[in-house]
């Protein structure tokens, strides 16, 4: 077992005598810090050689005392966070952890992260709740990217933390002086959020009189930027999974999965509260005819095309999907089929007119046939498939380019 052995003392000379004595006996790792530092990742089983006067013994007593509870407070805050993230949303998560950090650090705390080359506040902090309001709308009115600036160059730049603990005894721009000033800051640790490859913002926290922070206390804030940059990116992670898992990876609409899964939700909705649902079927006309003489390559410009224009004409809450090959469907939760027909023909109207082919360089025009169906009440929503499918086969027996409601349309 690989143990450590650390020796404090008021006497470095002193210190140094011991060390090498024990040295030449044992063959553990023998650590001499300078009383004041912090002791690092000690263990259960590693020893600890308190060397001074009789006076001077019960004060580094309480040192060492002080300096254990310390490290078991930021582990049981970490253990604490890292149960929570199982459970909570990023935005949540993000505001737990700056409000524990403020149980072993600075009485204020805020996670910032960079974002087109700005800086965007997402958690802060304050124990005293009217007080964090102040800050920040002091924040906001005396131009924040200044402060932030000012705040995370070192931290961004150098990649470490940085520690101030007297905000009084060094130069800053006016404005984050007016703010230090306005709301009574002494101390000021900031480190860097950084994800394997990149860095994505900054812990920071801040305290008041008669808290300083000081350089022992930056490997804390280390630890919650560390894990900060976890959470986000496994959020990151999680919603890519998400979108990849639900989303057309051509067209960039939802995909025939999905489709299934919220038509099934919708007609549940749609029959449990009575309201209406319809849903379009929509499919290229003379899709093969394109491929076969412009290439797939082009066919499939043509599909992200038609899912671009679907997406421009429905509402946010209406929901496009891919349903297979040059076939594409479109919920319209609360709209009857009547309120349908008017997204469709807009439908129409921008894929004639909209020249796709002609904007990718080639002759020729592109339509599209639509059928419309409307959730009958007791039914499976595979039966509104079937019907809209029906309506949409009348389409193209029509002509093409055309309209049709399953049921009223022959």
């Amino acid at each position: 077992m690989d143990r450590t052995i650390f020796i404090l003392g008021t006497d470095p000379e002193h210190c140094s005598d011991l060390r090498e004595v024990l040295q030449a006996r044992v063959s553990d790792t023998i650590v001499t810090p300078t009383l004041g530092d912090p002791i690092p990742g000690l263990k259960e089983f590693d020893t600890v050689v308190l060397s001074a006067e009789e006076r001077t013994i019960g004060v580094m007593y309480r040192h060492l005392l002080n300096r254990l509870e310390e490290q078991v407070n930021r582990a049981k805050v970490l253990g604490e966070l890292v149960r929570l993230s199982m459970g909570l949303s990023l935005e949540a998560m993000l505001e737990k952890v700056v409000e524990k950090s403020t149980e072993i650090l600075g009485d204020t705390a805020f996670i910032v992260l960079e974002s087109d080359a700005k800086y965007q506040l997402e958690a802060a902090f304050c124990a005293d709740s009217d007080r964090l309001k102040k800050i920040l709308m002091t924040a906001v009115t005396i131009s924040p990217q200044a402060i932030a600036g000012d705040l995370l160059r070192g931290a961004l730049e150098k990649g470490q933390p940085v520690v101030i603990p007297n905000l009084q005894l060094v130069k800053v721009i006016p404005q984050l002086q007016a703010f230090v000033d306005k709301h009574g800051f002494l101390s000021l640790l900031v480190a860097p959020i950084r994800s394997k490859d990149r860095t994505l913002g900054a812990f920071i926290s801040m305290s008041t009189a008669p808290k300083m922070l000081v350089e022992p206390d930056a490997p804390t804030l280390t630890e919650l930027a560390d894990f900060t940059a976890m959470v986000i990116e496994n959020a990151r992670l999680v919603a890519e999974l998400q979108r990849s898992a639900t989303t057309d990876p051509l067209t960039g609409v939802y995909n025939t999965r999905f489709f299934h899964e919220v038509l099934g939700r919708e007609a549940a909705r749609s029959q449990r509260f009575s309201t209406t649902l319809s849903l379009l079927m929509i499919d290229v006309d003379n899709f093969k005819t394109i491929n076969d003489t412009y290439g797939h390559v082009v066919g499939d410009k043509v599909l992200v095309q038609i899912g671009q224009v679907l997406g421009a004409c429905v509402r946010t809450t209406d929901l496009v999907f891919r349903c297979g090959g040059d076939e594409f469907g479109v919920v319209l939760p609360g709209t009857s089929a009547e309120g349908a027909v008017h997204v469709a023909d807009k439908i129409l109207d921008r894929v004639r007119t909209g020249e796709l082919m002609n904007a990718l360089g080639y002759s020729g025009s592109t339509t599209v046939s639509i059928g419309i169906a409307d959730y009958r009440r007791g039914s499976p929503s595979e039966n509104l498939v079937a019907d809209a499918d029906q309506a949409l086969y009348l389409s193209k027996r029509a002509g093409r380019n055309t309209v049709r409601i399953f049921g009223r349309d022959q």
